[in-house]
């Protein structure tokens, strides 16, 4: 079968966009889906109040990587609620669950049932209009939803076109507060994202000009970004990174980088982008050994070569203070750990097929 392409959410990209959100926001009740910080920072319950064009509902509290606990309570409240439509204003991880919370109000079940149950999204939810107030996960565009899930002791991903946003308004004014290691954090998510969905067995001519766009883009403006914040061409380059990574990687996809950061990130709470990014030196390294194609194009991307890459990312990664071992943020566990998640779709994702051998490779390089 031939891949399709598919980018279904209309974007709407620019500085100063959230300022004149009410020309995007539908007629109806509104129910607004914020996290802890940004929901301060911001003041957004107060912004958005003199925005809709009716009642204002506000779910606050998200927290990062959050619960299927999170997401029922959301679901059932605007259940509840006369909301028409949802605006999730914040981080990915606010997004994720906005987005199920979404499909559960409106079809019923809990995140449990969506996420390992096996229930089918049978439709559409509540419309969401997503505003993202960070870089990196590029939720606001993608079928995807990550909640941690105690009873797999694990993050577990939904993907499923059902819960492709209505809209997102992507302004990158909403970022420049960002502290810097949020800014590195998010920064290497769109890196990921863009590296594993360009080695992904699922990339095409359309995603892998997309993500070496993406790679370019935070090699180039990620350190400004790091080092000064208030940097309006630095922000909408980090921005603008986030869209092409994230229009490259909902089709083709994430590959082992990610199913490795997952355990990680529930064990010690690691923020996801910096557990993703600490494995994709070596994964890189890994491909090569095995001869897979289309490495110079990567690494050139990226301003350097099939030999140096690895050691390049991690002088990149260290001079945005982020870990590059496991060791560094207190995962103690072992490869075992890791390997006995769920890993079969990462590495049937690989463009080389890959072992547990290969696997714990990878991992026991970044102990």
């Amino acid at each position: 079968m031939q891949p399709i392409f598919r980018s279904t959410t209309p974007i709407v990209h620019g500085w100063g966009t959230f300022d004149r959100i009410e020309d995007q926001l539908p007629d109806g009740d509104c129910f607004l889906v914020v996290g802890r910080r940004s929901a301060e920072r911001l003041k957004l319950a107060e912004t958005i109040g003199e925005k809709v064009k009716g009642d204002l509902i506000v779910f606050k509290g998200v927290e990062p990587n959050p619960s299927t606990a999170t997401v029922d309570r959301g679901a059932e409240s605007l259940r509840k609620s006369s909301a028409d439509y949802v605006l999730a204003v914040g981080g990915g991880s606010v997004l994720d669950a906005a987005k199920i919370m979404a499909v559960a109000a409106a079809h019923g079940g809990s995140a449990v049932d969506y996420l390992i149950g096996g229930k089918v999204v049978p439709g559409s939810g509540y419309p969401v209009i997503a505003v993202p107030t960070t870089p990196g996960t590029s939720s606001e565009i993608t079928p995807f939803s990550v909640i941690s899930v105690p009873e797999k002791r694990n993050k577990v991903g939904l993907r499923t076109p059902e819960i492709y946003p209505s809209l997102a308004v992507i302004d990158p004014a909403l970022t420049s507060m960002l502290p810097p290691y949020q800014t590195a954090a998010t920064g290497l998510d769109i890196l990921s994202h863009a590296v594993e969905s360009y080695w992904s067995a699922r990339s095409t001519p359309i995603t892998r000009p997309l993500a070496l766009k993406a790679v370019s883009l935070i090699r180039k403006h990620l350190p400004t970004a790091f080092k000064d914040g208030g940097s309006r061409t630095s922000r909408e380059g980090v921005s603008l990174a986030s869209i092409f990574a994230g229009l490259s990687f909902s089709n083709a996809g994430t590959t082992v980088c990610h199913g490795i950061s997952y355990p990680v990130t529930y064990d010690t709470g690691l923020t996801h982008g910096l557990a993703c990014s600490m494995s994709l030196g070596p994964t890189f390294d890994r491909l090569a050994e095995r001869g897979a194609e289309g490495l110079e194009g990567l690494a050139s991307s990226f301003g350097s070569t099939v030999d140096s890459f690895s050691g390049d990312l991690s002088s990149f990664m260290r001079d945005l203070s982020a870990p590059t071992t496991l060791k560094e943020v207190g995962f103690s566990s072992g490869p075992g750990r890791i390997l006995g998640t769920d890993l079969e779709a990462n590495k049937a994702n690989m463009s080389v097929a890959f072992t547990d051998e290969d696997l714990e490779k990878i991992i026991t390089s970044i102990l």
